[in-house]
């Protein structure tokens, strides 16, 4: 017998939503509709929760939005949350002055504030997820469910989500937030289908954690606060972690070639290879190399710029977070962006739901989710596929090779300002307004 979730048990409960995927995002979807009476479970493919990744920042816009969604997730950031400086600074890595000997303060090239003191709250990704997933009833987290198929077998009975250990669950509208590798995105657009995949934007990185004490000793004041290191063909971010313990060191190569597995998304590498690509930067950058560890990894970046999707909405089934638009870490923004997402869904789905208990039956229960699903692509697709265009090309500008930018500072510092700020100081208030209407003007046409 296939479960439901727990719609309908006071009789009033106008549909129940499935959230495949308990990640960040997942976790931000659920809890939106949770503060809005919604009744909804997560289905996690694995067997416990967890996240990959040291560090995760937040916009204020995101934040905002965070407050807006479920006060308990703003509120769950801030138990975990880590002050930052509130603005990014870049620095020429190939010029062979050595820019260790500058005055502390003034070693960058370029520095973008926000305007505020704590302008990108930061966060350790699993101490984050451990806050949100302590905030949903136990009952409404399934572990060890991975989505095979979602099967609609007329527009007014419920979804069937098959899962591959055999089981079954019903629901009346399915969020796919299960990631950049998504299931949920094969199903909808087939497995043939090239946009069903991410594909590889020909950047890796290899990251490490360098201690402290031993980073300062070889670059002087450099590693004390966030800077990032330009040159050709390859760039470098730094930033202190771990309450300035240790300096978390990310370097990202371009790579002309084609990744060899597309399944596996990390690959054996070694310090050689870093020190390959960074051989012709200054006496700052090779210092800061000869830190790092014999045996790295190597992350392959995907994204889904290629092949973007033609809609995140398929009838009363939507993707959202990286499910639907899957970006590089160079703006790092993605999350913020699937908050966004998670916002305007909670949104949408709070209006069918007062439209299908206060209106009488001029709308059903699937024109209502499936208006509410259209309503959120539109509101959201565009954002969501330029932040992956735009992260791919930030990488460019990073690294010289952005055609109309060039070694042009003048006008790198242009469009880092206006890709950023696009970025930083969206009108998220608008955002809601904008799909309330959308929403409204489906149900009545």
């Amino acid at each position: 017998m296939a479960e439901t979730g727990n719609a309908g048990q006071d009789g009033s409960v106008p549909f129940n939503i499935a959230v495949i995927g308990g990640g960040i995002i997942g976790l931000h979807v659920a809890l939106g509709l949770i503060e809005r009476n919604i009744p909804v479970v997560i289905y996690e493919k694995a067997s416990e929760l967890k996240e990959i990744g040291a560090g995760l920042g937040f916009t204020e816009t995101a934040t905002q939005c965070m407050q807006a969604l479920n006060p308990s997730v703003a509120g769950a950031l801030g138990k975990v949350g880590i002050a930052t400086t509130g603005s990014l600074r870049w620095i020429n890595g190939f010029t062979q002055e050595d820019i260790r000997l500058r005055e502390k303060g003034t070693a960058f090239d370029f520095e973008l504030s926000t305007g505020k003191k704590d302008g990108f709250p930061g966060c350790h990704r699993g101490q984050f997820l451990n806050e949100l997933v302590s905030l949903v009833p136990p009952d409404s987290i399934k572990l060890g469910k991975r989505i095979a198929t979602i099967e609609q077998k007329s527009k007014d009975e419920k979804l069937v989500l098959k899962f591959s250990d055999g089981t079954e669950a019903l629901a009346d509208a399915v969020i796919g937030c299960d990631g950049i590798k998504s299931r949920v995105r094969q199903i909808v657009l087939g497995e043939d289908n090239p946009a069903s995949y991410p594909h590889y934007s020909h950047q890796s990185a290899y990251r490490a954690l360098i201690e402290m004490d031993k980073a300062l000793a070889a670059l002087g004041h450099l590693p004390s606060g966030q800077l990032m290191y330009l040159g050709p063909k390859a760039h470098i971010n730094t930033y202190p972690v771990g309450r300035g313990k240790f300096m978390n060191f990310v370097a990202f190569i371009q790579d002309k070639n084609d990744w060899p597995d597309n399944e596996n998304l990390t690959a054996p590498a070694s310090k050689a290879d870093v020190v390959e690509a960074f051989s012709g930067f200054g006496p700052a950058v090779r210092a800061m190399i000869d830190l790092l560890p014999d045996q790295l990894d190597r992350w392959a970046i995907f994204d889904t710029l290629d092949h973007p999707l033609p809609s995140f909405s398929y009838d009363r089934v939507c993707l959202a977070g990286d499910a639907a638009h899957a970006s590089s870490p160079h703006h790092g923004a993605g999350a913020c962006v699937g908050v966004e997402d998670a916002l305007v869904l909670a949104t949408v789905l709070e209006k069918a739901g007062h439209d299908l208990t206060s209106r009488d039956n001029s709308i059903t229960k699937s024109a209502a989710l499936s208006a509410a699903f259209k309503a959120y692509d539109n509101t959201c697709r565009e954002r969501g596929q330029w932040l992956v265009q735009s992260s791919r090309y930030m990488a460019e500008l990073f690294q010289g090779s952005a055609p109309d930018v060039g070694d042009d500072f003048d006008k790198f510092k242009q469009q880092i300002r206006e890709r950023s700020h696009k970025v930083w100081f969206m009108d998220w208030k608008d955002m809601v307004r904008r799909a309330a209407d959308d929403y409204d003007a489906r149900v009545r046409a």
